[in-house]
């Protein structure tokens, strides 16, 4: 939940800025094909409870050019065509993010890229096509392929074919 409470934060403060984004599972954010950007979550248990967690945002703000092997890297500079004051962005995600949603696992499901018909997938048996049906509370990612079985994916499991 923690994972989807940020990711709908970041959805929404990129609208703030006009951007439309998607939410490529489980926390990337997507303008059309392209990675503006990524969410790192570090938590630590006590018993069966989360401690703490620790949130990490890799956004692409004003970068113009993109000196890393990154496939897909996209700016808010280059979708807006103009710099964005950084503090700017930042007050916006944390005001989002304190944001609580009752229904933010429902939310999170609507904003998916590619939520709607069937990509090209790979896991560790190869490529397939398939389109998403679901995400569970644990972030299990469950696809539907064209030959209709059902398959259940955790983080790292599965890759999308950009």
């Amino acid at each position: 939940l923690i994972s989807m409470q940020i990711s709908v934060a970041l959805y929404r403060a990129m609208l703030d800025f006009g951007i439309q984004t998607t939410i490529k599972w489980p926390n990337d954010i997507y303008w059309n094909d392209r990675k503006l950007a990524g969410i790192l979550i570090e938590s630590r248990l006590q018993g069966s409870r989360i401690r703490n967690s620790v949130i990490g945002i890799g956004l692409n703000v004003n970068q113009q050019r993109f000196l890393s092997d990154a496939p897909n890297p996209v700016s808010m500079r280059q979708i807006l065509g103009k710099e964005t004051e950084i503090d700017d962005v930042l007050q916006h995600v944390i005001s989002r993010f304190i944001e609580i949603e009752d229904d933010v696992a429902e939310l999170y499901k609507t904003l998916l890229f590619r939520r709607e018909g069937y990509f090209k997938y790979h896991d560790a048996n190869g490529f397939f096509e398939a389109k998403i049906v679901d995400v569970d509370y644990d972030g299990t990612l469950s696809l539907l392929d064209k030959d209709g079985k059902l398959r259940k994916y955790a983080f790292k499991e599965v890759s999308f074919c950009i």
